[in-house]
């Protein structure tokens, strides 16, 4: 998730690109991540955790001097956990990964 420390590094990055003169930015943040652990049952136990600063970090980067241009998202499996069912046939499966954010800003045009 976007923690302070990576939200100020993109920001620095941000800031490099502008000051160097890019035309574009590209930056990757993790949006919400899939979570959960198996239960002594043998049930799945998904959580989703969203990232609610994801908004406010871009409005941030759009200050700095870039305007969002596209975005893309892609789910990135990491693996998942599974157990047998207590009472019934079959496992319970709890799958962990993360939604991955990758953002494309072009240089705003001075006003």
């Amino acid at each position: 998730m976007l923690t302070t420390d990576e939200a100020e590094r993109l920001l620095g990055a941000a800031r490099e690109a502008h000051t160097r003169g890019d035309p574009l930015l590209h930056l990757h943040v993790e949006v919400s991540r899939l979570t959960g652990a198996p239960s002594s049952w043998g049930s799945a136990a998904n959580e989703c955790l969203q990232n609610e600063s994801v908004g406010y970090f871009l409005g941030e980067v759009e200050r700095v001097g870039w305007r969002l241009e596209h975005t893309g998202y892609a789910f990135v499996d990491s693996g998942a956990t599974t157990s047998d069912r207590v009472m019934s046939t079959g496992t319970g499966v709890v799958n962990h990964g993360a939604v991955s954010g990758y953002f494309t800003f072009r240089r705003a045009a001075a006003a």
